[in-house]
């Protein structure tokens, strides 16, 4: 088997590398990088709506000689992982690597490799893994989360349902360029905001002292958003006084952050928070609990993965190794080949 992986590594690396090329290929946005709006992929079909529907015995294509229809190809397509179907469908000739490497197996199974060592325990070890993933991908699926389960998730982890209405103040130090947060305008905690293009730009410690000297301000009775607008390099916010959104537990910003936000009470001021390229003060606004019908997606999906980790923990006490003999136990140490002459 492990001859066939470079086979199915080059075949990965057609169907990524073609798709790569083509000019209407879906953009991937790297986190912390601008949002941008993918263009559009044309449709494989003469009108709107999905491609026509061939019938599963029309013959769709030929290799080798052989002719096969469009079940034959749906069933060989099927094989590969799902991000790969929807490419090996547009270019078909990225196909040729499977039909290759099922050339391969038929002859290798001719052969009798499949009932030969190693291939045979191979074998059987890949069976063995993914009947192991079907079956807890199946049990992981049919966890029974009833009515009462999720009310007491509900209710016994109330922190984890807080949202926080914010305002910021961000001061950078050292930075030229701007990142956002994937799907934001807002600068994304760990990347680079720009400030003002008359702005010198500010050493560590002087970010540090800056950010303590408004935080007094602050606590001096002065007004949030005028200092907001008047220092933050977070240009976004500083034009809404400082406005920052509301922040959730699954909201996309470093856990430091939404540890410094979920501590606050109402009214109350963080203290400066470093990241890597800047300063963060941080105001709650608001603190609120997201009612229990608008959360009843994200308690339906925690409660299983409590469930599915608590059965698994017990199954891996059963199975835990006690060892008897430890001599048979101890490091081996592999042949060496014996020196070249």
């Amino acid at each position: 088997m492990k001859i066939l992986l470079p086979f199915l590594f080059l075949f990965s690396a057609l169907l990524y590398g073609q798709a790569a090329s083509q000019p209407n290929a879906p953009v991937k946005v790297t986190p912390g990088t601008p949002a941008v709006n993918s263009p559009s992929t044309p449709a494989v079909s003469s009108g709107p709506g999905t491609p026509p529907a061939v019938p599963p015995d029309t013959v769709v294509a030929e290799v080798n000689g052989r002719k096969y229809t469009a079940a034959e190809m749906d069933k060989l397509i099927g094989m590969l992982p799902p991000q790969y179907q929807q490419v090996a469908h547009a270019q078909p000739q990225m196909l040729n690597q499977l039909f290759l490497m099922q050339r391969l197996a038929e002859d290798a199974e001719k052969a009798g490799l499949d009932q030969k060592a190693p291939y045979k325990d191979q074998l059987a070890m890949q069976r063995m893994q993914m009947l192991s993933t079907a079956e807890l991908s199946t049990i992981n699926n049919s966890m029974v989360i009833t009515q009462d389960d999720q009310s007491k998730y509900y209710r016994d982890n109330p922190d984890k349902f807080k949202e926080v209405k914010v305002r910021a103040i961000y001061v950078a130090f050292g930075t030229t360029s701007v990142k956002t947060l994937p799907g934001t305008d807002k600068p994304a905690p760990e990347s680079e905001p720009k400030p003002a293009a008359d702005a010198k730009k500010l050493t560590d410690v002087e970010a540090q002292a800056k950010i303590e000297d408004l935080a007094k301000q602050i606590k001096a009775g002065a007004d949030f958003g005028t200092l907001a607008r008047e220092n933050s390099d977070d240009k976004t916010s500083a034009a809404k006084d400082g406005d920052f959104g509301v922040i959730r537990q699954d909201s996309a910003y470093p856990q430091a952050i939404k540890t410094a936000i979920f501590a606050l009470k109402p009214g109350e001021l963080s203290a400066p928070i470093k990241q890597p390229n800047g300063f963060y003060l941080l105001r709650a606004e608001s603190v609120d609990i997201v009612p229990f019908n608008s959360a009843i997606a994200q308690i339906v999906q925690a409660v299983k993965q409590e469930k599915f980790q608590e059965w698994m923990k017990g199954m891996q006490a059963q199975y835990s190794v006690k060892v008897e003999n430890h001599d048979y136990f101890a490091p081996r140490v592999p042949p060496q080949l014996p020196p070249a002459h």
